[in-house]
């Protein structure tokens, strides 16, 4: 049975309303919150803040993970350049990637290392041990099943184990989460529930109280379905969440993310709209397309085009100006 704690916590008086939203207020003033580390997507996204959720909208191998993982770096960055490693950091909770797996990755992305090659092993040994004794010192924090932990008895990560776990971290070793993870959201198994629809539905709400709950900001990856792949433009809409709409609801911030070159990679251009005009757009390995789906709180509907390297997490705006 879930532990209901003080229910005197839910409770808000006029009084308590209007001293902590001064109080919040204040301290967003001081923070810049989390961001996208893309000029062009933080202009128009308001920061990630305590309590809000984030949701990447894809396809499979459109680059959620390396989206997640790529966020992960930034915010760790953060916290080194403020010198708060010691205090704060990031959670990557993960259902799918074993923690081992997901080190190729944030090697790839502190730069020097390609994941694929991580993968295939063709970086040589001392490399790797050399990137380990740095790597040591990075505040990112993984949940989930490693290769080194085979065998040995774990819970199932359930929304509520997961929460005893950020609990655990913080009262062995005084670290509190910046930024939260999740990898990725169908994936997330909850007690109680029947049919996958309901599971996934119930997943959203249980990862959206979590943020609330542990006083950071959650990003989560998201699986688009099927029928996406039918469309003319296979960007993900709000409501392509697969088993679930319960997404669109609990979301704070929707984006969805395309790479054309998994789907179309046989024609040779699409027709995007860029600056109120149709222009042809060459498809590459590279290109991505992100589209800004749903934002609490202000306009929620904007396209960015990106150049994205999945093998060293880099992402950044395309100049289109003189390209199309």
């Amino acid at each position: 049975m879930r532990n209901l704690g003080n229910v005197r916590n839910l409770i808000h008086t006029p009084a308590e309303l209007a001293s902590n939203h001064a109080l919040d207020y204040k301290r967003r003033l001081a923070s810049a919150g989390i961001k996208f580390g893309i000029p062009g997507v933080d202009r128009r996204v308001i920061p990630m803040h305590p309590g809000d959720m984030t949701c990447i909208l894809a396809r499979p191998g459109h680059g959620k993970t390396t989206l997640l993982a790529r966020a992960a770096q930034l915010e760790a960055d953060n916290i080194i350049a403020r010198g708060m490693q010691a205090k704060e950091c990031v959670v990557y909770v993960t259902w799918e990637t074993s923690a081992e797996e997901l080190v190729n990755l944030f090697y790839a992305a502190q730069g020097g290392l390609n994941a694929s090659d991580l993968a295939w092993g063709r970086v040589p040994e001392a490399c790797v041990l050399e990137r380990a004794a740095k790597w040591a010192q990075v505040p990112i924090w993984v949940i989930g099943h490693g290769i080194a932990n085979a065998g040995k008895p774990t819970p199932r990560m359930t929304p509520d184990v997961v929460f005893k776990t950020i609990e655990a971290m913080q009262a062995d070793w005084d670290v509190k989460p910046r930024l939260m993870l999740f990898d990725y959201m169908q994936l997330i198994p909850v007690q109680g529930t029947k049919s996958r629809v309901e599971q996934v539905t119930e997943a959203a709400i249980r990862v959206k109280e979590l943020a609330l709950r542990v006083g950071a900001p959650a990003l989560v990856g998201v699986q688009a379905k099927r029928e996406v792949d039918m469309r003319e433009d296979k960007t993900p809409e709000m409501y392509d969440a697969q088993w679930a709409s319960g997404i669109e609801q609990a979301s704070d911030k929707i984006f969805g993310i395309w790479r054309p070159y998994v789907t179309d990679s046989e024609q040779q251009f699409i027709k995007v709209q860029y600056e109120g005009r149709e222009r042809s757009l060459k498809i590459t390995p590279e290109l991505a397309i992100l589209k800004m789906r749903k934002q609490r709180g202000d306009v929620g509907q904007h396209t960015w085009y990106l150049h994205f390297s999945p093998a060293n997490l880099k992402l950044c705006e395309m100049e289109l100006k003189g390209a199309l």
